[in-house]
């Protein structure tokens, strides 16, 4: 069941501000490595647009679920809707990442109706609509200080690798336009 605040609908990957604490543990969407965690309580509190949490963000990238709903995008239309850009710092460098999971084609049109930042990013040309045809799953693995920033008395132990969030890594797509995107 999609959670919404007032009238508008909270994408799955959203934090709540009753999500507040974090700390480093297994994750089981990395299969079980060390990973940024964060408390769960979806719908507790307040939403945090544009926070993503720590462990629902690294859900609906590794299990290919849409970023709104939180359903499975098996055997469906996959929409990116995201700045993603070749990477230097992806496992193969100019791989094309984004931190942003893929939706299902009505749930990003529903994200661009309700959402100011995404209709602003299209309109100037910065976000692409994208029909993602082929992708995989990328792991950020965290520096110290990220860590740190994140998780404050956490002492890394030597070796540590630890998780931050997923990427989607884009291999095969169509660019497309919000005419597309809404149906037209």
């Amino acid at each position: 069941m999609m959670l919404t605040f007032g009238k508008t609908p909270v994408p799955f990957t959203v934090s709540w501000t009753g999500e507040e604490r974090f700390h480093v543990g297994p994750c089981a969407h990395v299969g079980g490595r060390l990973a940024i965690c964060q408390a769960v309580a979806p719908g507790s509190g307040k939403p945090k647009f544009g926070a993503p949490h720590s462990q629902r963000q690294r859900e609906a990238i590794a299990h290919d679920l849409c970023d709104l709903c939180g359903r499975s995008l098996r055997n469906r239309t996959k929409v990116s809707l995201s700045h993603a850009a070749p990477r230097m710092n992806a496992a193969k460098a100019g791989d094309i990442l984004q931190v942003e999971p893929l939706l299902h084609r009505e749930c990003a049109a529903r994200c661009v109706e309700h959402c100011p930042s995404l209709r602003r990013d299209i309109a100037d040309g910065s976000l692409r609509i994208r029909r993602v045809q082929r992708h995989q799953v990328q792991f950020a693995i965290m520096g110290p200080e990220y860590v740190s920033h994140y998780v404050p008395g956490y002492v890394p132990k030597p070796g540590d690798r630890i998780v931050g969030h997923a990427k989607v890594h884009l291999l095969r797509w169509q660019d497309c336009d919000l005419r597309w995107l809404e149906g037209g």
